[in-house]
């Protein structure tokens, strides 16, 4: 059985190396999951926390920007950053977009007004990653449907799950010529906490979108069992080849992925994209 973990097992180890750190400057550290930042535009996740209180330090008051680097220090350009809620009014962390030039190791150097510079922090980048993104085809994946279960507690964790979102496959939204969106998130089984707010963000977006499907896949099987050793993830998040949750993909009408978005999403990330379709 193979586990996943969202930004939660990057939070785990920044907080332990935040543990054993005595300096007053912020930890920075890049909280995408491994083998996700491939070449050419790249949208990374950045977490800023205070390494003796592990309290996040991203705002969306103060501006951050982030220095990328080659693996030799050479700079590479300078980007800013966008603040993201993780948990909505609790923290957040940042999102920007980056110009990859080829797969290798790098450097990004953090500042976010009125503190000191953070990092630097390494990453690694790939010529492709593994898991399903913008240009893909997306799988016809048989995902399951309110319909075929007694209760939609069966099938979803969400404690208020929106009926529409249950009413057809993956495969289906994705095949009868209609934009699609498409959420794998499990709200009760994601230790990050950032599954609830982008499910509930992608909940709030249909009613804006009225000739886009949408659909929520939870990640895991079997959600009556008692520990979380006995999860199993379900096919379709190995056939997209997810290697975190929560992830919200937005396919056009041809069955394309047109963009995908990891961990956590402002409402203008996917409201820029989804306009694209307003017409639809």
């Amino acid at each position: 059985m193979r586990k996943i973990r969202l930004t939660a097992a990057m939070l785990t180890a920044a907080f332990l190396a935040a543990a054993c750190s005595s300096g007053p400057e912020p930890l920075a550290f890049v909280a995408s999951s491994g083998a996700s930042i491939g070449v050419g535009e790249q949208r990374i996740l950045i977490a800023l926390v205070d390494p003796e209180t592990n309290a996040y330090l991203a705002t969306e008051n103060d501006a951050a920007t982030a220095l990328l680097r080659n693996e030799d220090g050479s700079p590479l350009g300078n980007y800013e950053l966008d603040f993201v809620w993780t948990v909505p009014g609790v923290r957040g962390i940042y999102a920007g977009y980056f110009e990859i030039p080829e797969a290798g190791v790098y450097q990004l150097t953090v500042e976010r007004e009125g503190l000191s510079a953070s990092g630097p922090t390494g990453f690694v980048s790939v010529d492709d990653p593994p898991m399903i993104g913008p240009g893909d085809r997306a799988p016809l994946s048989e995902t399951r449907v309110g319909d075929d279960y007694a209760d939609l507690s069966l099938i979803t964790t969400d404690p208020d799950p929106d009926p529409e979102l249950y009413s057809m496959t993956v495969a289906e939204a994705v095949s009868n010529g209609t934009p699609s969106v498409v959420v794998f998130a499990t709200p009760a089984f994601c230790t990050s906490q950032a599954c609830g707010p982008m499910l509930s963000q992608v909940k709030d977006l249909k009613f804006d979108y009225p000739g886009v499907d949408f659909v929520h896949v939870e990640i895991y099987d079997d959600l009556q069992v008692e520990t979380f050793e006995e999860l199993v993830l379900v096919d379709s998040v190995l056939e997209w080849q997810l290697p975190s949750e929560p992830w919200v993909y937005i396919i056009d009408g041809d069955g394309v992925v047109v963009a995908a978005f990891e961990g956590a999403v402002s409402d203008d990330e996917l409201t820029s994209v989804l306009e694209g379709f307003a017409g639809s």
